[in-house]
């Protein structure tokens, strides 16, 4: 309690830009602090409200208020501190409490073990030592992490943040390695930093292999516990308009995931364009002998196994391909990716494996064998409204309905049917009221319906033939300051 007090007089004392200095006392009182008013309302509208429980009404929504203060030292030799808190409160008014699905409002409040939905919580999300010498800085600590795997996906009320370390170097000309390490994670929802498979989105069976929270056997989350992952990336700009990266993501005794990626831009008269391409190839490291998924014997009760598959391994890949043109106050987005049929990319850590390729809304386009297809476009609306854009979008999941997704990203409860999807965003930066940010996002979401595969008997109390499509709202205020 005396440290949470000191690191709040601290945020609240404390408000000028950052600058270097050479004494521990400027290091503090010329450090700089960044402040968030936040609110969020989700409302989520079923096609289908019957789930197999029943007739009754399972749309959802929910709002939220809160925000962040972020403090950061000024420099004292190179050396800095940072500390984050984030809150975020039920307002009750917006939230219904006892709607059955409430799937992506969830994560406006507290997921704990003990909590209810709806229950408002703190927590110091961010708390690190930052050191900078020549083109380099390493930070050590509790705090938001950002790669290809492990991001903060900063779009629920309170981000993901990681335990560890992270090294940026750009000491080599046109060049940046990076060197993250992780061993503990938080969710959003959440104020534990728990081991890395502690996360919704782990595989089901390798969540109950570590006894994490999401099992019933987490006193203590388990004697087994998850190894610690490292990521290790260079991103190359030797070649004039050529960015070039290459990553790797280690989970020692669960996977090994490399990344290569392309994007070369050029213009075409007065056309702006960017292609891109990227490459992904997960190898096993034993997650499938945890998973099991040719057998089906520990993914969960229901024992759903994947048609096809010739061994227990999860060895896989993922192809995607992107073309951005820019005209004017126009972009268009054209993309395409492609996973194996060797079983689903292992994504836990809410670093999307499609981001800004076909990925939209869904978190559900790297299941094993799917074919994905996005189209955008983007319009920035400055010369009728300062501060006004939009972003319109169309995706189609071409999935294979044998092969059942066995983590929450792949599988959803959607079934693997395919999915259409457009979206809308709207975000206006009021230009008024400096820091004022407004936005509204609507999703409409065809998921078909699939019965009788890998073993489903084909009645909905299995889980896999609800027809989840849905339509869903999101509206979004910020202030900055």
């Amino acid at each position: 309690m005396r440290k949470t007090a000191l690191v709040l007089s601290l945020l609240f004392a404390t408000s000028s830009y950052a600058k270097t200095v050479d004494n521990l006392a400027s290091a503090f009182s010329e450090g700089e602090l960044d402040a968030r008013v936040r609110f969020q309302y989700f409302n989520t509208n079923w096609d289908d409200n019957d789930w197999g429980v029943g007739a009754d009404d399972k749309d959802s929504k929910a709002g939220a208020i809160g925000g962040s203060l972020i403090y950061k030292t000024a420099p004292f030799y190179g050396l800095s501190a940072g500390a984050g808190l984030y809150t975020t409160h039920n307002i009750s008014t917006l939230t219904r409490e006892n709607g059955a699905k409430n799937t992506t409002s969830a994560d406006l409040f507290a997921r704990e073990k003990g909590t209810k939905y709806g229950d408002s919580y703190s927590v110091l999300t961010q708390a690190y030592l930052n050191y900078k010498v020549s083109k380099s800085s390493i930070k050590a600590g509790r705090f938001l992490m950002s790669n290809p795997w492990i991001t903060p996906n900063d779009t629920k009320m309170i981000p993901v943040a990681v335990q560890g370390l992270s090294i940026n170097s750009k000491e080599i000309d046109k060049t940046t390695i990076f060197l993250d390490y992780a061993n503990k994670i938080k969710e959003r929802g959440k104020t534990h930093f728990g081991s890395m498979a502690d996360t919704l989105d782990t595989p089901v069976a390798i969540k109950n292999y570590y006894a994490t929270q999401y099992t019933g056997n987490s006193a203590g989350y388990g004697e087994k516990k998850a190894k610690d992952v490292v990521v290790l990336g260079v991103k190359n700009n030797s070649v004039e308009n050529l960015e070039l990266q290459v990553w790797d993501m280690h989970w020692s005794d669960i996977v090994n995931q490399a990344l290569l990626e392309a994007n070369y831009s050029f213009k075409i008269g007065d056309i702006g364009t960017k292609i891109g391409a990227r490459y992904i190839h997960q190898f096993d490291d034993g997650a499938g002998d945890i998973i099991k998924p040719r057998d089906g014997s520990v993914y969960d009760s229901a024992a759903v196994k994947f048609k096809g598959d010739s061994n227990n391994k999860v060895d896989t890949n993922l192809i995607a391909l992107r073309a951005i043109f820019s005209y004017g106050s126009s972009k268009f987005l054209l993309s395409y990716s492609h996973t194996s049929s060797g079983g689903d990319l292992i994504a836990p850590w809410r670093g999307f494996p499609t981001a800004g390729y076909t990925r939209s809304m869904s978190v559900t386009d790297w299941n094993a064998n799917t074919n994905a297809y996005k189209v955008g476009y983007e319009q920035d609306f400055n010369s009728l409204l300062k501060g006004l854009s939009t972003i319109l979008s169309y995706n189609y999941y071409d999935r294979d309905p044998s092969k059942v997704g066995y983590q929450s990203a792949t599988q959803r409860g959607y079934g693997n049917g395919d999915t259409h999807q457009a979206n809308l965003d709207v975000i206006y930066k009021v230009a008024s009221l400096k820091g004022l940010e407004l936005k509204a996002r609507y999703m409409i979401q065809d998921n078909q319906e699939v019965s009788n595969i890998a073993g489903n008997s084909g009645k909905k109390s299995h889980g896999y033939t609800n027809d989840t499509s849905n339509h869903e709202l999101r509206l979004e205020a910020n202030y900055f300051f």
